[in-house]
């Protein structure tokens, strides 16, 4: 039965009709979607990373049956996204800085990224009032973006969330960082549709970017906290919220115990108390483990 079912969709991906390409498509869509999920769970870190190319891979195939697909193209967002943050940056913090498989994970990672984000930004242009918003100036983009609905929240995160971890592999480029306020609106946007999205996430994106500079040079340290302390209380179980907060609060602040204390608390957590996140929850581990490790070179 299982035989006859795949050579179904088989066929059906080979039909010339346009609606019918579709349809298989978004069936297979479904399939693909399963797939994700499968691999957030999954505990094995190595098996993951082995896995999630050949995942990416496909739902690029199935985006070429229906370019327009908003859930596709999230979906490839995500996925970019995911994949980069959780292995390729762990390279760049594990590596010595003239490593050369440094350089190779940060050329993969600045690739991935911006895949991530065009895949976004595709997903969001489906809606008329975006479609120019990203080649405007700031006002009319927040204007498009303010205008979105709870059904945008995903791509509105991903796309951000890919946005502004290219930004922070180009944060010395000061064409790349003028466009922190428009990752921002929209990561606050996303908090004003749906809180508690991705266990909280857009609050700690909105703390990273609080946090990003020192308090003389416009940092707002009393946000970041404020922000951080909201993702992290949303979701207490996952692990990579105060990952994030150790790294670019804790450092910002100089405040070497908070930092220390902060790992500490995810190496001693049980990465399986988040069912659904146990992949995040473990290379939250890993890197709380590597983090420590460089605590001396990082204050």
């Amino acid at each position: 039965m299982r035989h006859k079912y795949i050579a179904l969709l088989v066929v059906l991906l080979i039909q010339p009709a346009c609606g019918m390409k579709k349809m298989t498509t978004r069936v297979i869509g479904n399939i693909s979607t399963s797939g994700i999920v499968a691999i957030e769970g999954e505990q094995d870190v190595e098996f993951a990373e082995e896995a999630m190319p050949a995942l990416i891979k496909t739902l690029e195939v199935l985006r070429h049956g229906d370019t327009r697909d908003p859930r596709t193209l999230v979906l490839l967002s995500k996925a970019y996204g995911t994949y980069t943050f959780g292995f390729l940056e762990e390279r760049l913090i594990a590596l010595p800085e003239k490593d050369p498989q440094r350089a190779a994970a940060a050329a993969r990672a600045d690739l991935f990224y911006d895949r991530g984000k065009n895949f976004g930004v595709a997903a969001l242009i489906s809606d008329s009032g975006m479609r120019k918003a990203f080649d405007k100036p700031f006002p009319e983009f927040k204007r498009a973006v303010d205008g979105l609905g709870k059904k945008h929240v995903p791509a509105l995160f991903w796309t951000a969330f890919n946005w502004a971890n290219w930004i922070n592999l180009h944060r010395d480029d000061p064409s790349a960082v003028v466009d922190i306020p428009r990752i921002k609106a929209m990561a606050e946007r996303v908090i004003e549709l749906d809180p508690g999205f991705y266990y909280g996430s857009a609050h700690a994106l909105v703390g990273i970017i609080a946090a990003s500079r020192p308090k003389a040079l416009g940092g707002e340290p009393e946000l970041a906290e404020k922000e951080f302390r909201e993702a992290m209380s949303t979701e207490p179980k996952y692990l990579m919220t105060p990952v994030l907060y150790a790294l670019f609060y804790a450092r910002q602040m100089n405040d070497a115990p908070l930092f220390r204390k902060t790992l500490e608390g995810v190496e001693s957590a049980d990465a399986a108390a988040l069912p659904a996140e146990r992949l995040a929850n473990e290379l939250a581990k890993r890197r709380a483990k590597l983090l420590l490790e460089k605590e001396k070179a990082l204050f």
